[in-house]
């Protein structure tokens, strides 16, 4: 009997006494984790790794700025809205100090993005597992235009 034979006769085994059932996720079919495509080329390595729940903590900082990158678009979305609205309204004596906390919270967050990003750069184990970091004064100085330029609304041209 060959070694493939005798693994595929112990499955059927385990299969006809019912050891795999009820297991979590049974029926249902594999999702893919963030971990192995932030992993590249070792992502089996760390799937294993991931399953003992021992990922090291370079790949959990990865998926804590990818989390990161999501809350920061969603404040610069929230913040072009709000300027959007004012412009339309003309009521920026209202709103400015609201716009002015949402950027002072768009800094906040970015600058802790680009210290996370610095710090993954560092302790990612290959250099082609490294990400650009995000450029924390362009993105202010585009948001601040928001404010400084005015945008031409639909229906404006007369």
């Amino acid at each position: 009997m060959s070694y493939e034979e005798l693994v595929e006769s112990r499955i059927q085994e385990a299969l006809s006494a019912g050891a795999f059932r009820n297991l979590p996720g049974e029926g249902r079919p594999l999702r893919s984790w963030d971990e192995e495509q932030l992993a590249g080329d070792q992502w089996l390595g760390f799937k294993v790794l991931r399953d003992a729940e021992m990922l090291p903590e370079w790949l959990l900082l990865a998926r804590e700025i990818e989390q990161h990158r999501e809350t920061l678009d969603q404040l610069d979305q929230r913040h072009e809205n709000l300027v959007l609205a004012a412009r339309q309204a003309g009521r920026w004596e209202r709103l400015m100090p609201v716009v002015q906390q949402l950027r002072a919270e768009f800094e906040h967050e970015a600058r802790t993005l680009r210290r996370k990003q610095d710090r993954f750069n560092h302790d990612a184990p290959n250099i082609r597992l490294e990400r650009p970091g995000i450029w924390v004064e362009y993105h202010l100085e585009r948001l601040d235009s928001r404010i400084s330029c005015p945008i031409e609304l639909p229906g404006d041209r007369g």
